[in-house]
């Protein structure tokens, strides 16, 4: 028999909490794994390696359709590793918001697959996807007619309960900053060039400002709401070009 007094106190407190976690129902570490998942894949990976239950916890769709792939490159057909390509592939069949939206933007701007592309910018704009609310609502504000009215509604959505013009601009600046990155690791085949429409005649009466911390921010005098939404669709189409 081996007496606890003959265990080293670092082994014997580190089997009690493994003990402890392999102790948890099975939906409560889902979730716990779920909450790992969308704050890191690296810590994801390494809770993988811990245990057989762990293993088959990380595997659950509800966790792939959290978990970050922040650190993984945008077009990773190119990759060589077949497991990584896989397992992103993997995340776009379950529903990753992330990973739906990437998918979708390489396959509604560089591939010829543009409507499998808008699919996919719509579903992940339905997960709450900010950047891809974005693009999908430009696209149909650019397709015109009823597409266009559903593309406004979702874009003013975007600034949420706030009626301050400026939070508003803000909201839209940062999310522009983030897809304009994006956009420049790809290779651009659909420009929307002849799809770019106003809705207004208005002169456009916008103009570019310094703010305190030196980037440059759109003041718009225009009280058109048309105006404004005709401005915010040849902002993002000069992404494009």
């Amino acid at each position: 028999m081996i007496l606890a007094s003959n265990i080293p106190a670092g082994e014997s407190e580190q089997g009690n909490n493994f003990a402890m976690i392999n102790s948890l129902p099975s939906d409560l570490l889902v979730d716990v794994l779920t909450r790992v998942a969308s704050s890191s894949f690296t810590d994801l990976f390494n809770s993988k390696l811990c245990c057989r239950d762990f293993r088959g916890a990380t595997e659950e769709e509800c966790v792939l359709q959290q978990v970050s792939i922040v650190g993984f490159p945008v077009i990773h057909q190119w990759l060589k590793s077949e497991k990584v390509s896989w397992f992103l592939n993997r995340c776009v069949e379950i529903g990753n918001p992330e990973a739906l939206y990437r998918q979708g933007m390489v396959e509604y701007f560089s591939s010829t697959r543009m409507e499998s592309g808008l699919e996919k910018l719509r579903r992940a704009s339905e997960k709450g996807h900010p950047e891809a609310s974005y693009v999908y609502g430009i696209v149909l504000v650019c397709m015109g007619g009823q597409s266009s009215v559903e593309g406004l509604k979702l874009l003013n959505a975007m600034k949420g309960s706030t009626t301050s013009q400026s939070t508003r601009f803000a909201v839209f600046q940062d999310c522009r900053k983030r897809i304009e990155a994006f956009i420049r690791t790809m290779w651009i085949n659909n420009n929307l060039a002849g799809r770019q429409r106003r809705s207004c005649c208005h002169e456009n009466t916008s103009r570019l400002k310094q703010t305190w911390d030196g980037r440059s921010q759109v003041e718009d005098d225009a009280s058109c709401e048309a105006c404004k939404w005709d401005r915010e669709v040849s902002l993002f189409c000069d992404m494009l070009r």
